[in-house]
């Protein structure tokens, strides 16, 4: 084969050279071969002018070719017969090579990584330095000189010694330089490559504790759960409750999916327990659903695989996995649940896509109109979505092998059910009744009634427990019915009483999350009501109480005054006040009836009468008392 026969070749990424030889040929060493398929107008104008010149019948034809090619392609005349010389040595494709260094930068290995490393350093804990700012740091650094020898600079130029010498010479990479090595970083960072997928035979999971061979059907089932792309309404009221949760089951051999839980609450473990359930027993639907197949898959795996959510680490399921004799397994990866989420993408995209209230993936391009067009209703998704899961996604091809020579086209439920290895155990909706996780615990009242959520329930099975404690236990999905059980009591499990349905409800169907939501509902059409003579009216009984009890406060503070005055007056005699006249001072034998007759004891006092009249408005002076013994006269008189 000749070299320039290989020049129609594959497209190589990046014009790559490659060494290439015919099948069964011989590779002349040292002689690369290109392979290159360019369509582009510059590769073919090239191709244009070289064929010219090498069709020239003369030279003086030759020569006139080569001076219209330099013309044409704005180069010299030797850079063209540079170019012939290339054509003719190693091929057409040659034309197409451009600078041998585009796209590549003009510093050494350790300018980049230490470029890269800054840029990483700067975007950790919360850090953002942008791509001008690093040049910065270089800048800054260049500046230290001969101080990044120091011991404070050699941990971070351990590893970077050329970068290290050529900050102290004050060289250092452009700003555009700086930018382009970090772009390519992040362009690399990124880049997202197409996985081409695993063999259809011998496919594996990767787990926390081992690899897991896929061999059969319901060997290994996956569980995962997404809020979906789309706005639901209420079925009466038409306003937009919000984006539903979806928990799906799926069989890993053959793709099918074996049951799922849709719901307004936020997945958790008891979600993840419903769609079990549901995937365990066998699926019957009314013909209002309108299914053109039937949903005949279902059985318990050999193992439940999952993602490391707290919800799939639960007690509950640790429960049901030892009720029903299944290994858990946590993936090693996340690209492990590939499969899964592959179901998650097509349900957003190939059904919900259709219908108005659609918000897609990205909230940046969430069409404006969404929740003006939201039309759907819980019931009414479940019905599209059972219907997908039976008629399309389980009846769609699945080939076994990618060897085109041997490759067999089978429907996922034929798949599945060629796989079996033993027919699927059938269990009774009571023996799985520990996948209903929510309970709560009533007192059976009159009539063998119970109150539930501001909804009353009542059954015939429980007249003869009225009084009693029991058990409920619930599906969020459908509250209109509960099942009652016996409360646990010394160590011993509850026992299946009956069923008991809501009364006063006109609805089949009822959510919790709806119940809830019009719950809501109601308390904001409530704070819409004009109540504000009843609320003036309770705020007046208010004051009035307050008032009262201010009054009797204030009566009980004047009474305690009142007799602490009568029960505390003093009885002392004070012999000297402040301010007293002459005759309220004057003291007298009399004052003193039991003092001693002898003259040492006796007080004298001062007689008015021997005071002259013109100083008796003036403010007197104590008078004097001479006492001998002050303890005797003290304890004689006071």
């Amino acid at each position: 084969m000749s070299m320039r026969s290989l020049s129609q070749g594959a497209n190589l990424p990046g014009h790559e050279e490659v060494l290439a030889t015919e099948q069964g040929g011989e590779q002349v060493e040292g002689k690369p071969y290109l392979l290159f398929n360019d369509d582009s107008p510059e590769f073919q104008q090239k191709v244009d002018v070289i064929d010219a010149i090498v069709q020239a019948p003369d030279k003086n034809a030759r020569r006139e070719a080569i001076a219209d090619a330099a013309k044409a392609l704005g180069k010299s005349t030797r850079t063209i017969k540079r170019m012939i010389e290339r054509v003719q040595k190693e091929g057409v494709a040659t034309l197409a090579v451009g600078r041998q260094d585009k796209g590549q930068f003009r510093i050494s290995e350790q300018w980049f990584k230490f470029i890269v490393d800054t840029h990483k350093w700067g975007q950790r804990e919360g850090s953002r330095i942008n791509h001008n700012q690093i040049h910065g740091h270089l800048i800054a650094l260049a500046s230290k000189g001969e101080d990044l020898r120091s011991k404070k600079y050699a941990e971070k130029f351990k590893q970077y010694p050329e970068v290290l010498e050529d900050l102290i010479e004050r060289k250092f990479p452009s700003h555009v330089t700086v930018y382009k090595v970090i772009n390519f970083h992040i362009e690399q960072e990124n880049r997202i490559v197409r996985h081409p997928g695993s063999p259809r035979e011998g496919q594996i999971i990767q787990t926390t504790e081992g690899i897991l061979e896929i061999i059969h059907s319901n060997q290994i089932w996956q569980v995962d759960h997404t809020k979906l792309d789309i706005l639901l309404i209420d079925d009466e009221d038409k306003e937009i409750i919000g984006r539903p949760y979806i928990t799906l089951v799926m069989d890993s051999y053959s793709g099918c999916v074996v049951g799922f839980y849709l719901g307004y609450e936020s997945a958790g473990s008891h979600e993840v327990a419903l769609a079990f359930r549901h995937s365990i027993l066998p699926k019957h639907y009314e013909p209002e659903y309108e299914l053109q197949e039937k949903w005949d898959i279902f059985g318990v795996p050999e193992y439940l695989v999952t993602d490391r959510a707290k919800e799939f680490k639960s007690a509950h399921l640790k429960q049901i996995s030892l009720q029903l004799g299944f290994q858990r397994r946590l993936r090693a990866f996340p690209s492990a649940g590939g499969l899964i989420e592959t179901i998650f993408d097509k349900i957003n995209k190939e059904v919900l896509s259709f219908f108005g209230g659609y918000t897609g993936s990205s909230i940046e391009d969430r069409p404006k109109e969404a929740e003006k067009t939201a039309c759907l209703t819980l019931d009414r998704l479940e019905k599209i979505l059972v219907r997908y899961f039976v008629d399309h996604s389980t009846r769609h091809d699945y080939s076994s092998t990618p060897d085109y020579s041997k490759r067999e086209i089978k429907k996922r439920i034929v798949r599945w059910k060629s796989k079996l290895l033993s027919e699927p155990e059938v269990f009774d909706e009571r023996e799985l009744d520990i996948c209903l996780m929510k309970a709560t615990y009533r007192n059976v009242e009159k009539y063998g009634s119970v109150n539930f959520g501001g909804l009353v329930y009542q059954g015939d099975s429980l007249v003869k427990y009225e009084g009693q404690k029991i058990s409920l236990r619930y599906d969020q999905r459908n509250i209109l019915t509960l099942l009652a059980y016996t409360h646990s009591s010394n160590d011993q499990p509850g026992e299946f009483i009956g069923v008991v349905k809501a009364r006063d409800l006109e609805k089949e169907r009822l959510s919790l999350g709806e119940l809830n939501w019009i719950k809501k509902k109601l308390r904001e059409k409530a704070k819409e009501v004009d109540n504000s003579s009843i609320l003036n009216e309770r705020l007046k009984i208010v004051e009035e109480v307050e008032e009262g009890r201010k009054n009797r406060r204030k009566r009980q503070r004047k009474a305690q005054q009142k007799h602490a005055h009568k029960s505390n007056k003093s009885k002392v005699l004070e012999m000297f006040p402040e301010n007293a006249t002459l005759e309220e001072t004057a003291i007298t034998q009399e004052n003193f009836p039991s003092a001693p007759t002898t003259s040492q004891n006796v007080v004298k006092s001062i007689n008015k009468q021997d005071i002259p009249e013109a100083n008796r408005t003036a403010k007197t002076r104590r008078p004097r008392v001479g006492v001998q013994d002050w303890n005797q006269f003290v304890k004689d008189n006071w």
